[in-house]
């Protein structure tokens, strides 16, 4: 389905909203990192949290745009423009996407196959906050909280409202965009949005197009809430493909594969309701279901496919006062089913994994200012290859065991160990070696600890991780078959800080240093392809008149080896620095943003690979975006 802008602005003109009386939404305690449960006692981690504010003053027009330059976090962009974009935390390179857990107000946006999370099917205007976990996740979150969770908060409007939006931008982009919100009356509200965008993209065979319909109903009462929401994403994209170094200098917006592309349709049910059962009690469900279906060919060979998630978790929360403090103890389940189809000249494949876990953590207070947190997760995953008519059961058990330590009112330490677990999705267990029916389950240990200050001007933190993985999950793209590596080893060291430097500016930046090693095996200490051991960036923002203001970034990534070059047969792919500077602007009902990436138009590659020789994937040079919007 395509949205046409005309169609896009009657569906959201402020004329369709009918005014009404409603009593105010339930207001939950707020949260930070505590997969949308009630719960209020610091989590021991080391914790980013974007809010809508910053969001807004960013000028960004994507949530790539918006997670560029967060600590620790190492953004891999094959095509450079945003698309197909995956998110790594703690060092991955080639299996970033399977390690590091995206979600939306709890709901899964991670794939049961090795594809990535689709980034562009949350529109910015709907995120009230993003909060980013650097570490484990396992016990809390499950399966592929390897290496750190994203988890996205949506907004919640409590009156009627209407927004619409239109931008132009380079490579012929065109977007389009809005929402709206209405109150029904009894508890009863609507809230809707749509966005369309079509670009020629930088390079040849770059077209894309993407639409995204959203829509909730949900219904707020005195001691809780409930939901339907209903999402359909219609995504075109076209493929560029890689180039040699010669192709590159004579013409880097070349197409390196001109008939390569995937299109796709997804569609997504959720429901989810929040009760209070009591002055101690609160019980969560959460139910969905994402259903995509795709065409495309790559390398000239045609293929379709198909993945089908069902999902169910409730949740259950208690909380309770005692001499030291209060007391908080969650207890959950998950059940996911994934269906996977894909069919190609190659060959059928056809899988089903059904992944059971319960998980319970509880959060003691040992004394005024210090908590200890015990979690654990008990996981099983059912995985049937349907053309080889074969099946297996894994189990695995994960603990988890934090403190953390309000010092004084402006200091906070933490300490963290945690296992970690990650179960071999359907596509992987699909292309495995000759006599290898299932991969063994990743497992690992995480070790963490922190210090963080904070005062009315300023925060900093610094925290030091180890993570030792087994059984480490990669697809090999050389031999276009899924392993299990050796061991693995990362190490790294994350220092981040912002300071108000007057009532109109603030002055932030990070650094990230990240060793990740081959520690048994052919490439025995080695570096894994793909990760930059250092990352930096720096960013100001400053309030140039009333409702103007404007931000400038710098964001450098370090030299890191191809990725696929396990045994370094090539040197390290130099590093890059990147400016961005975004205006915006608010004057009573009109908005507008102006932002600008690679300010400085640098000619870099995006991607590199190693297969017997360098291919690259050339960036796009300055991009250019203007925007203009009118709330109603």
């Amino acid at each position: 389905m395509k949205l046409s802008p005309l169609a896009l602005a009657m569906t959201l003109a402020p004329g369709t909203l009918l005014a009404s009386e409603s009593p105010a939404p339930y207001q939950a305690p707020p949260l930070v990192i505590t997969r949308a449960t009630p719960l209020q006692q610091p989590a021991p981690a080391s914790i980013a949290v974007i809010t809508r504010e910053a969001i807004d003053n960013s000028a960004a027009n994507s949530l790539v745009e918006v997670l560029r330059g967060q600590a620790g976090l190492q953004i891999r962009d094959t095509l450079g423009d945003g698309n197909r974009v995956s998110l790594s935390l703690r060092g991955f390179g080639e299996n970033a996407a399977n390690n590091t857990l995206v979600l939306v107000d709890g709901r899964r946006l991670n794939n049961p196959s090795q594809q990535t999370a689709d980034l562009n099917s949350v529109p910015l205007a709907n995120i009230e906050r993003i909060e980013i976990i650097r570490g484990a996740g396992t016990v809390l979150y499950g399966d592929q909280a390897v290496g750190g969770v994203v988890n996205i908060i949506t907004r919640q409007p409590s009156t009627n409202q209407a927004y619409i939006e239109a931008g132009r931008g380079s490579d012929d982009l065109e977007a389009y965009r809005g929402n709206f919100n209405q109150l029904l009356g009894a508890g009863f509200s609507l809230y809707g949005s749509g966005e369309a965008k079509h670009a020629d993209g930088y390079r040849d065979n770059n077209n894309a197009s993407y639409s995204n319909l959203f829509g909730r109903l949900r219904y707020d009462h005195s001691r809780g809430w409930a939901l339907y929401e209903y999402q359909t994403i219609d995504d075109e994209l076209r493929y560029p493909g890689s180039l040699s170094v010669a192709q590159s200098h004579n013409d880097r917006r070349a197409a390196g594969t001109p008939n390569d592309f995937n299109d796709s349709k997804t569609q997504v049910h959720r429901f989810a309701l929040r009760q209070n059962l009591g002055s101690h009690w609160d019980a969560d469900l959460d139910v969905s279901q994402r259903d995509s279906d795709g065409l495309g060919a790559l390398f000239a060979t045609p293929f379709t496919q198909g993945t089908r998630v069902d999902t169910i978790s409730p949740r259950l929360t208690a909380h309770w006062d005692t001499a030291l403090g209060r007391s908080e103890w969650l207890l959950g389940h998950d059940h996911t089913q994934s269906d996977y189809e894909l069919s190609s000249i190659f060959g059928d494949t056809r899988s089903r994994q059904t992944l059971r876990d319960w998980y319970s953590q509880l959060s003691q207070p040992l004394g005024s200012q210090l908590t200890l947190t015990l979690g654990y997760r008990s996981s099983e995953a059912e995985d049937r290859n349907l053309e080889r008519n074969s099946s297996q059961t894994e189990r695995e058990d994960s603990t988890s065991l934090g403190l953390s330590w309000q010092a004084n009112t402006q200091t906070r330490l933490f300490i963290k160990r945690e296992d970690v677990l990650r179960f071999a999705n359907v596509e992987d267990n699909a292309f495995t070696q000759p006599g290898v029916d299932f991969l063994r389950p990743q497992t690992g240990e995480s070790w963490e600890g922190g210090v963080e200050w904070q005062d009315a001007i300023q925060r900093y933190q610094l925290s030091l991780y180890r993570l030792d993985l087994e059984d480490e999950i990669l697809f090999d793209p050389v031999n276009f078959v899924t392993l299990n590596l050796d061991k693995t080893r990362r190490d790294g060291l994350l220092l981040e800080g912002s300071r108000q430097l007057s009532a109109d500016l603030q002055l932030n930046g990070q650094y990230s240093f990240t060793d990740a090693t081959y520690r048994a095996g052919a490439f025995k200490d080695n570096d894994v392809p793909g990760v930059a051991r250092h990352t930096a960036s720096l960013g100001l923002s400053y309030q140039l008149l009333a409702g103007l203001s404007s931000q400038l970034e710098a964001n450098y990534i370090g030299p890191r080896y191809l990725s696929g070059d396990d045994g370094h047969a090539l040197q390290r792919e130099g590093g890059y620095t990147l400016f961005n500077a975004g205006l915006s602007y608010q004057l009573q009902q009109f908005t507008g943003k102006l932002r600008v990436n690679n300010l400085t138009g640098k000619k870099y590659d995006s991607f590199a690979n190693y297969f017997g020789s360098k291919s690259v994937y050339p960036a796009p040079e300055r991009e250019v975006q203007l925007s203009v919007g009118y709330r109603f």
